[in-house]
């Protein structure tokens, strides 16, 4: 499973993305040169959020597609700082041939496919001060951090023509309360929620292939590590929410069993309940499956943005409960019960 970038490429990468003194100075020149401008716009944004494998690039696929807004892409890299300023000297590639992502998950991408880029400008922001060696520990940002993010969804914005910002990104938990607290954001929530069993089941496949891969090639797990994305293969993180009791669970548990990622469901979805839910969008990943075009005319109306609903044929969900592996049976009870308390607070087709 070799990653398909070149050696160039890849070189590439490591100076520019991998980098944060690049980040530092292009993220300098672009608002110098296009900050006026741009600061004009007031963003919408619309975060897309939740455990790994929960249908967050359902969502963020099925609102690019209805055009909602504008989302990060392949094609943002690596000058994601000076998305302006780049089209000056860097030419964007011609559109590829779609091709399976490599989760094995039938979902198929190119570089115009919108992704998950937006942690690197958390990474940035921060300094990775909340990734430490076995944990991505949950932090305040500050009024500052705030604010220059709005200014790098501007810049985007403003390349693109858009009013709204598409940001799908599993580690919004680790500063959704500061985020909710913030009154200069114009923005809505949406957390996906799936079935613990299955959706641990998923974590654990999704962690022994991703393990293979880096262990096979160095850099697709020094390119995981560099775009912020910790949640399963050889450099996996689990989330801390300051909880003693609980990071002393994770480390007693081995991540090639169910119940880690069991334990995972669990320690993510009790410190969802904890928020303000009637500030959060809950979408069901078995509902959004059976019933897209529904569910996401109801996610449209509910943002309060504009959109283009075509119909979005059903996918069956699949369903690992009749997979033979281990797990303890209280373990799933406790996460049964927290899921049927969120499912109820789900958008609903009835």
């Amino acid at each position: 499973m070799k990653n398909k970038y070149s050696f160039f490429e890849q070189l590439l990468h490591k100076m520019t993305v991998a980098n944060p003194m690049f980040n530092d100075v292009s993220f300098g020149i672009e608002k110098n040169l296009f900050l006026s401008h741009a600061a004009a716009t007031e963003p919408n944004i619309i975060f897309i959020t939740g455990l790994a494998r929960s249908g967050t690039t359902s969502i963020l696929n099925h609102l690019t597609h209805a055009e909602v807004g504008h989302s990060l892409t392949y094609n943002d890299l690596p000058f994601l700082f000076m998305p302006n300023a780049s089209s000056w000297f860097w030419k964007k590639k011609k559109t590829s041939a779609l091709v399976e992502r490599a989760h094995g998950d039938s979902i198929l991408i190119n570089q115009d496919s919108p992704e998950a880029i937006d942690e690197i400008f958390w990474k940035y922001q921060l300094e990775n001060e909340y990734i430490d060696a076995m944990y991505l520990k949950s932090h305040r940002v500050k009024t500052e951090d705030v604010h220059q993010y709005k200014h790098f969804i501007r810049l985007h914005l403003s390349k693109a023509g858009k009013s709204v910002y598409l940001t799908k990104n599993n580690n919004t938990i680790l500063r959704i309360k500061s985020l909710l607290e913030n009154t200069s954001l114009k923005a809505s929530y949406i957390f996906a929620l799936r079935d613990p069993l299955s959706h641990a089941i998923s974590l654990l496949k999704q962690h022994r292939l991703f393990t293979i891969m880096h262990k096979e090639d160095s850099f697709s797990l020094s390119y995981f590590n560099s775009m912020g994305h910790h949640e399963f293969g050889m450099n996996q993180k689990a989330f801390c929410f300051n909880d003693e009791g609980v990071n002393q669970s994770f480390g007693n548990l081995d991540k090639f069993q169910l119940d880690y990622w069991l334990h995972t469901w669990l320690n993510y979805h009790r410190f969802l309940l904890s928020l303000p839910y009637e500030k959060l969008i809950f979408v069901s990943f078995d509902d959004l499956c059976a019933n897209p075009t529904e569910i996401m005319a109801q996610v449209v109306s509910t943002c309060q943005v504009k959109a283009t609903i075509q119909p979005i044929r059903p996918h069956k969900a699949p369903n690992y409960h009749d997979i033979n592996e281990p797990y303890s049976n209280e373990l799933l009870a406790d996460c049964q019960a927290v899921y049927l308390n969120l499912k109820s607070r789900c958008l609903s087709t009835k």
